[in-house]
């Protein structure tokens, strides 16, 4: 082959070449524009932390079908989340919903659009706030607040080592729940001298703005307790409720009903039987008696009932830590308990089917004196500590829950704005959570960001790793540079 011939290959190689990397830049360059003008992105991550999955598509897609439309209004804009890489599951997230017709995102900023807001929230019965959602489908109407899209793991000095984006199970979990109207309810006994519903309008308004509904129940009038009673509250009842009522109320507790039940001191001789009944129901005795602290340092200036307390750990062997569960992490505020009797374990038969624990406990130097019911030989309690609220399990009756407080003094409009007794309040307002949840789970696992990484553990293996990882490439390069030469002079 001579010279002419060789050179004339190598030329036809070498365009063949520039031809080929042309082609691919020519190609590469206009897709990669279009994509990005038309927003196509696609994700690639191990988890899928950008698409959504099977179980959300499936539903929506049923919604679509149904021609039914969920208006979402989100109180931040869009534009605001673009570009914010801690911030992208959910602008991620809340685009592909948005894709679908049933799902009508309406994004605002309530600073800049306050009159969107006052249509929102007109009555002011929401407390909304920068990032919340509201899911609006005819008279139904939930809010998911913003900081429950996320959790977060700390380390031991408190730094967020990781966050898990658990939007997509709450989304699709709250457009289930307003598209099927379902509005738990809790209900209010009446008809026994209890705390009225117009002296807790600030614990209604807070029960609303959670997803809860709440009414008042006269079980006198009433064939029995609502199919929709989620959880039953009994608040400082005068006297005690009738045989009938009894019976209601355990026929509901018997189907996994939940009770609450607040009860202050009270001078009548009168007792409470079936309420003792039924907190006997639950290993749990009732008290003729309330509490003082003789330690002027462990109570309020003013009143002497109004205690210092402790909330407790789990006692060994119990299954739930509740006061670890219902307070707010890092909570340091001191807990006052108001004008309050005491509780104690009553061993019954079921003692062993139910698991039972106190909540709020005094310090040794608190007194419990005799006050009200029909004791012979009534005497005071002193040197230990007294359990002024306590929560019971009942695993033979569907789970049926029951917390009892020693005072309802807490929850009144006038007791809420009393700083002292917030954790009583924050206590009884998250157990409504721990007995009956609003949300709607659907199974979605939360989301986590993954990364690819590789653990070195010396200098010498970085150097073998570096020497892989770009070396290699190198002389492959390399390698390909001289066979070109050697055929180019061939």
């Amino acid at each position: 082959m001579d010279k002419a011939t060789i050179n004339s290959k190598n030329r036809r190689y070498t365009a063949l070449a520039w031809t080929l990397a042309i082609l691919v830049l020519a190609v590469a360059v206009p897709l990669n524009l279009i994509f990005d003008r038309l927003n196509i992105t696609a994700d690639m991550t191990p988890n899928s932390m950008y698409s959504l999955t099977k179980t959300t598509t499936n539903y929506l897609d049923e919604l679509d079908q149904r021609g039914i439309v969920v208006d979402v209004y989100f109180l931040t804009e869009m534009a605001e989340l673009d570009g914010d890489l801690e911030l992208l599951a959910l602008y991620r997230t809340l685009q592909n919903y948005d894709a679908h017709p049933c799902f009508n995102l309406i994004d605002f900023d309530p600073d800049s659009d306050p009159e969107q807001l006052r249509k929102l929230n007109a009555d002011n019965q929401y407390n909304l706030s920068e990032g919340d959602l509201l899911f609006v489908y005819g008279d139904m109407v939930k809010r998911l607040p913003g900081n429950m899209l996320y959790t977060y793991g700390t380390d031991e000095n408190d730094v967020i080592t990781q966050a898990e984006f658990r939007g997509e199970n709450l989304f699709t979990g709250y457009m289930k729940s307003v598209v099927e109207g379902e509005l738990p309810m809790i209900y209010f006994l009446e008809g026994h001298g209890e705390t009225g519903l117009d002296s807790i309008s600030q614990l209604r308004a807070n029960l609303k703005n959670n997803n809860y509904g709440s009414d008042s129940l006269n079980l006198t009038t009433a064939r029995g307790v609502p199919d929709d009673c989620r959880i039953l509250v009994i608040t400082n009842p005068q006297y005690d409720i009738s045989e009938d009522e009894y019976n209601k109320i355990y026929a509901y507790t018997q189907n996994g009903g939940n009770v609450s039940v607040l009860i202050a001191p009270n001078e009548s001789k009168t007792p409470y039987t079936n309420i003792e009944r039924l907190l006997n129901g639950y290993c749990i005795g009732m008290s003729y008696d309330r509490v003082t602290e003789t330690d002027e340092n462990r109570h309020s200036h003013t009143d002497p009932y109004a205690m210092m307390c402790d909330l407790t750990e789990a006692s060994e062997g119990a299954t739930e830590n509740l006061t670890e569960e219902l307070l707010p992490r890092n909570n340091d505020l001191v807990t006052y308990m108001p004008y309050s009797r005491s509780f104690y374990t009553a061993y019954g038969a079921n003692i062993a089917t139910v698991n039972m624990d106190p909540l709020i406990l005094t310090a040794t130097t608190a007194r419990s004196d005799p006050y009200g019911g029909s004791l012979l030989d009534p005497t005071p309690t002193t040197g230990q500590s007294l359990a002024l609220a306590m929560y019971s399990v009942d695993t033979m009756r569907s789970g049926s829950k029951l917390i009892v407080f020693g005072s309802g003094d807490f929850i009144t409009d006038e007791g809420t704005s009393q700083a002292y007794f917030i954790n009583p309040l924050l206590l009884f307002q998250t157990s409504v959570t721990w007995m009956y949840n609003s949300d709607v789970d659907m199974n979605i696992a939360d989301k986590q960001r993954t990364y690819d990484y590789l653990n070195v553990k010396s200098s010498g293996e970085a150097s073998t790793l570096i020497a892989v990882f770009a070396g290699f490439p190198i002389l492959i390069a390399a390698a390909g540079v001289l066979i070109w030469l050697r055929r180019r002079n061939g």
